[in-house]
């Protein structure tokens, strides 16, 4: 529960960071009422005269500017006298524009109407170019999420994302508190480095992979929670405005070297001119373990060891503006989550300070900071032999040699706790010293530390004497990136934006890992408890550099080709290798505006875009290494890595080809693209010539891999009365790749029974086929070493349906289907192979007791002696309905509000899996996100939640 003395100190220091922030720039107020500018005031409505909150609004030419307040109010101070043109930008409405006179020391009044469009050609995005640039001017495709459009009560960003974005795939969860999930822009880009997309918050660099898991790292290094943290978890989203989606080379060569698996940018709220605007929220709610398993154990025996979870938690945040033009966001947030498994508990405080303002009338300053900490409990769970789901699976065969659930329970004396601290910063400075030319410097700070402590006490079974283990990890990461656009005007017709820059990131990851067992006495240990003690360091840095150059035409305002390169340097590049460029060039041509075009036939905009964008090899992958071992007291090395002088980065080059369509007066909008990639200089893992000493395998650029694919979102409006309204939408995403070349290298394996082989999907499974498997009494027909199919899902449709009824009352539903993969179910093994009864083999238990024939798969699989891990490999097929939604106005019901809502969510509620007879194919196993192919270990699925929300505006 949250204290009132919590709240009480939360307030202060909120309002002593705002007189900190504030105060000092409060003369300028004065300053400015002798300056003689001018103001402008309005407000900002849709055509039904609804207020339109969150707009963006400014003068033309400059970077004054703001938003619009939850009554559709804005104001603009500081305003130059003089004839001016006030734009107005939302996303989903065409762009607006107005002439206003505004004299010295007075104010001039601008209301807006704002049109409803499903796709504005005149949307502002900046994700993937050099600075900022209009739908119009962009040749590739980019996807975006607001949140104003997202009606459930959202728990994280990973699953605001999902089945939201064409082309995008979320994946890899698990059941336990804190768990994060693994994401995939277009499938995978590479079979030995991240694929995890880069993420941006407010244009500042942030870490991307997981968080390190709670496990020992000595002996059995699978004895802990098996769960992998997100670093995206760390970001609230009730402070996130939009999200921009980037999804291959083409759109993201200006970021360069880490760039080839897509670009994720977050974009927070801002503050608006004027008097403070209050949004508060109260969110409650439980979650429940749905059915993975079959026939009579729906839950796979995990019924004494699971329960109802609960969540309960609020948002508050505050924005306005001050006189001498400071705009504000602060907010906080915090929540109580209770997982489904007996231990498993996420607390979590998150606080933002966003500020605006402008030292100077041509130069705008923003600030950000947010700070999270999450204090995450879990239970010991997943493929660990001292963990309860592996324990309960497999039953009277399990390491205790007992069913009884009260014995399966003192794995709960194990202690699993990780302590995250998250501190991200952000300084932006635009400086506009004249009208067509602008100067953006961003510079960023992102710390992520994480305190994981594991221990098992005096007495735990398998561990009497106990163990404990203590792991101190950080990550820095230090970027600035520095971009300059000038814009000339040619001729009336003719316009050129010319953009340079430069990037730089600096990461340094390191951790400090204390070991000890054998405690003297059952007490309270430390590491010092033990007496037999260990400890193990580990410090990283990587750097990259480079700089970039864009210019981007247009012609007629419906003619626009850009070109650009990115010349790039990375510390994990070999010696011998240098710098690495990357050139981009794409076109867009708005057809609709040409005037043969007929008005009926909507707006339509063709794109094409070609790029390149790397992945750098792992650090130190370039140079020899030898590893530091001894024998008692004699220090000596072993070989570790052979390295590579010319060792370079994986270069991906796409070309992609598309366009955007609205119909019927903007009810309907098509947005489709044609995309392919070849990954060229593939890193694989070789095997080094035994004779030079070094026995390892090491990365080197040795093949050649290939995706393409299409990707859509449609999206109509069925029904639109004052009444009734209905919208429906659907994304499409397809991806086929293929392994083009293995450099002369034979067939590999990748782990989980993937595998590299020329010409088959990268990577594809392979295993035992049987082919007759169903037919009763057959004889046994198999194929060894077939080749069953990707591991990456060929086909993703996202289907969406949107219900506007009486009083404003809207339902909202939200499903996805994934198909076309496989995937290696490797609990199911485990547990036959040790003479489980396993509810899969039910019919043949009943058969072999009635001495009746089996079919060839139970014959195989449910007689312990000829059950074989490569016979368990299934189409990881499903349809889930991610959320079902109903938001209900409220009004001014409750006293002393402007206005507020109720918000009533389901998610996760349903699923149903096409060939896979248990478990959920979403899942993973121990792996971390970056494993080439997932499988599916002892763990329990993300469970359904049922959520409640009050948000309540002041």
């Amino acid at each position: 529960m949250i204290g009132t003395g919590m709240w009480s100190r939360a307030t202060a220091a909120l309002a002593v960071v705002a007189s900190l922030l504030i105060t000092p720039l409060a003369p300028h107020a004065a300053l400015e009422a002798q300056s003689g500018t001018g103001t402008i005031r309005g407000k900002i409505t849709n055509a039904a005269g609804a207020p339109v909150p969150n707009a963006q609004v400014f003068v033309a030419g400059t970077q004054n500017g703001g938003q619009s307040g939850a009554d559709g109010g804005y104001t603009i101070t500081r305003v130059t006298p003089g004839s001016l043109t006030v734009r107005v930008r939302m996303i989903g409405y065409e762009p607006t524009e107005k002439l206003v006179t505004v004299a010295a020391n007075q104010t001039a009044t601008a209301d807006f109407s704002l049109k409803t469009s499903p796709i504005s050609l005149d949307q502002v995005v900046v994700t993937g170019t050099a600075g900022s640039a209009r739908k119009r001017e962009v040749g590739n495709s980019i996807g975006q999420v607001s949140t104003k459009d997202l009606p459930e009560v959202p728990t994280n960003v990973s699953n605001l994302l999902a089945g939201r974005v064409a082309g995008v795939q979320i994946s890899g969860g698990t059941g336990n508190a804190g768990a994060g999930s693994a994401i995939r822009l277009r499938g995978a880009t590479s079979l030995a480095l991240s694929n995890q997309p880069l993420i941006y918050v407010d244009g500042v660099r942030t870490r991307s992979d997981e968080y390190p898991r709670n496990g020992i790292f000595q002996g059995a290094t699978q004895r802990g929670a098996n769960a992998y943290g997100s670093p995206l978890n760390d970001i609230n989203p009730d402070d996130i405005e939009r999200i921009e989606v980037v999804k291959g080379a083409a759109a993201t060569t200006l970021f360069g070297t880490d760039a080839a698996a897509g670009v994720i940018q977050i974009f927070t709220k801002r503050g608006s001119q004027g008097t403070p605007k209050w949004n508060a929220q109260l969110n409650s709610g439980f979650s429940r373990l749905q059915k993975f398993g079959a026939g009579d154990a729906p839950l796979l025996y995990m019924d004494d060891f699971v329960r109802d979870g609960a969540r309960y938690g609020m948002q508050a945040q505050v924005a306005g503006g001050t006189q001498n033009n400071v705009k504000y966001l602060f907010s906080f947030g915090a929540d109580n989550t209770n997982g489904v498994l007996e231990l498993d508990n996420e607390r979590k405080y998150q606080l933002r300070s966003n500020i605006d303002f402008s030292p100077m009338k041509n130069m705008q300053f923003s600030w950000n900071t947010s700070y999270t900490n999450n204090l995450i409990t879990q239970t010991p769970a997943g493929n660990n032999a001292q963990g309860v789901t592996l324990n309960a699976f497999r039953r009277n065969r399990n390491y205790f040699g007992n069913a009884n659930p009260d014995t399966i329970k003192l794995v709960y004396g194990q202690q699993l706790n990780s302590n995250i601290d998250r501190l991200l910063m952000g300084a932006t400075t635009t400086w506009t010293p004249f009208e067509k030319f602008s100067s953006r410097l961003v510079v960023g700070f992102d710390r992520s530390a994480l305190e994981n402590r594991n221990v098992r006490p005096y007495g735990f079974p398998g561990a009497v004497t106990g163990i404990i283990q203590n792991q101190i990890w950080q990550n820095k990461i230090i970027s600035l990136d520095w971009a300059n656009n000038y814009e000339l005007q040619v001729t009336d017709d003719f316009k050129a934006t010319l953009s340079a820059g430069t990037q730089y990131i600096n990461s340094v990851v390191g951790d400090v890992v204390a070991y000890s067992e054998n405690y003297p006495a059952p007490t309270n240990p430390t590491v010092a408890s033990g007496s037999l003690r260990n400890a193990d360091e580990n410090r990283l840095k990587n750097i990259t550099g480079g700089a970039f150059s864009q210019a981007l035409f247009g012609f007629k305002d419906k003619y626009f080709v850009t070109v650009g390169a990115r010349v790039d340097g990375n510390s994990a590049f070999g010696e011998s290798f240098g710098f690495q460029t990357y050139p981009k060039a794409s076109a867009s041509w708005v057809v609709s505006d040409e005037s043969w075009w007929s008005e009926k036939f909507g707006t339509l905009k063709a794109r094409a875009a070609y790029g390149q964008a790397g992945r750098a090899p792992t650090a130190f992958a370039a140079v020899q290494t030898w590893d530091p071992v001894g024998w008692g007291t004699s220090p000596a090395v072993r070989p570790l890595n052979l390295g590579d002088p010319n060792l370079g980065p994986e270069r991906t080059t796409e070309t992609e080809i598309g366009f955007d369509n609205t119909l019927f007066d903007g009810r309907f909008s098509v947005d489709f693209t044609w995309f392919k990639a070849v990954t060229d200089d593939a890193l694989f893992f070789v095997r080094n010539v035994p004779s030079l000493g070094f026995l390892n395998s090491s990365l080197g650029n040795a093949g050649k891999i290939q995706k393409s694919g299409i990707e859509a979102a449609i999206n109509g409006t069925l029904l639109d009365k004052t009444w009734l309204g209905i919208k429906a939408g659907l994304n499409v995403s397809t991806n086929q790749s293929k392994v083009l070349s293995l450099g002369g290298a034979p067939s590999f394996s990748v782990g989980n029974f993937g595998w590299v082989i020329e010409g088959q999907p990268a990577p594809v499974l392979r295993g035992r086929l049987i082919k007759n498997e169903d037919e009763i009494g057959a004889a046994i027909d198999t194929t060894v070493n077939h080749t069953y199919g990707p591991s990456q899902p060929t086909l993703i449709l996202s289907p969406s349906l949107n219900i506007n009824t009486w009083k404003g009352i809207t339902i909202s539903a939200r499903g996805e289907y994934q198909g076309g993969a496989f995937i290696n179910e490797d609990a199911s093994f485990q547990a036959l192979s040790r003479s489980v009864l396993w509810p899969t083999c039910t019919r043949a238990y009943e058969a072999i007791a009635g001495n009746q024939p089996l079919t060839p798969r139970e014959r195989l699989t449910c007689i312990p002696a000829n059950a074989r891990q490569d016979m368990f490999i299934f189409p990881a097929d499903f349809f889930k309905i991610r959320d079902i939604t109903v938001t209900v106005p409220l009004g001014r019901i409750i006293p002393k509000t402007a206005s507020s809502t109720l918000v009533l969510s389901a998610q996760n509620i349903f699923r149903t899996n096409f060939g896979m007879p248990l478990f959920d194919p979403e899942m993973s196993g121990n792996d971390g996100f970056n494993t080439a192919v997932r499988y599916i270990s002892e763990h329990i699925p993300a469970p359904a939640m049922f959520l409640t929300s009050i948000r309540m505006s002041f």
